[in-house]
Formats: C-alpha cells, structure tokens, sequence
C-alpha cells in the first residue's frame, strides 16, 4: 500500500480520533482492527506488545472493553492535544481521552501518543504509548 503524501492538518487527525473513539464506545472491533498499521507496536512502561494482524487488535481491545463496561464505562471522547508531522505521511499525535459512564461523566481519562501513517485517506496507528502514570 503505497502512503499518501497529500498534506494534513490537525483536524484530519482529529477527525481520525472521533471516528477511533466512537468505534471504541461501540464496540465496532473490525473499525479498530483496520485503524492499524501491521505490525503495529504498543510500548508501555513495563513492555511492549507487537500486534501482528487485525485480529491481534480485535483480542486486545475486547480485552480492554470488558473491563471499561465492568466498572460503568460506556463512552470514549478523544481530545487532541497536539499533532508533530515527522515526515510527508507520518505524524506524531498526542491524545487524552476521556472515558465517561452513563451520564456522560468522565470517570477516567488516559494520555497516549501515537505515530501515524497516513493511508487509505485516512490514518493508520503504527506505534501507541500510553503517557504518565
């Protein structure tokens, strides 16, 4: 698959996050399997996961899901917090989502970075790491 190299701005990777989170909120875990770049990489403080294929993402983040909804979570709002273009197709972006119950309270929040390719005229993740505590 050849990269776009077509310019972007911040509202391309915010409109790439929205349409991640809603996919997150809903569950629509083929949409979060095709928003990555194969292999892709999740780099934490105490290791990294290699996530090879869509179906890796699909186990993880159902994973994930159960334990939001275990403790009342039932929406994701992702806020851009800033973008870094590191090259034509890739870029640097810093999100905080916001993890919310049914009443459209933020219970949790979570900070991560992700590199970006640009693809498909959209975004691919290819690196995710979790930022703070």
């Amino acid at each position: 698959m050849e990269p776009s190299t077509e310019s972007f701005d911040a509202d391309d990777v915010r409109t790439f996050l929205t349409t991640y989170g809603v996919a997150l909120s809903t569950g629509d875990l083929d949409t979060i399997g095709e928003s990555y770049a194969f292999p892709a990489l999740v780099v934490g403080t105490t290791g990294s996961v290699l996530l090879g294929d869509p179906e890796d993402v699909r186990a993880s983040t159902a994973e994930i899901a159960r334990g939001f909804r275990e403790r009342g979570l039932v929406g994701v709002v992702a806020h851009l917090v800033g973008v870094e273009e590191v090259g034509d197709a890739l870029v640097w972006a810093h999100a905080r989502w916001s993890y919310r119950d049914e009443y459209a309270n933020e219970q949790e929040a979570q900070e991560v970075r992700y590199l970006l390719r640009r693809a498909r005229d959209t975004f691919e993740v290819c690196v995710a790491v979790p930022v703070g505590p």
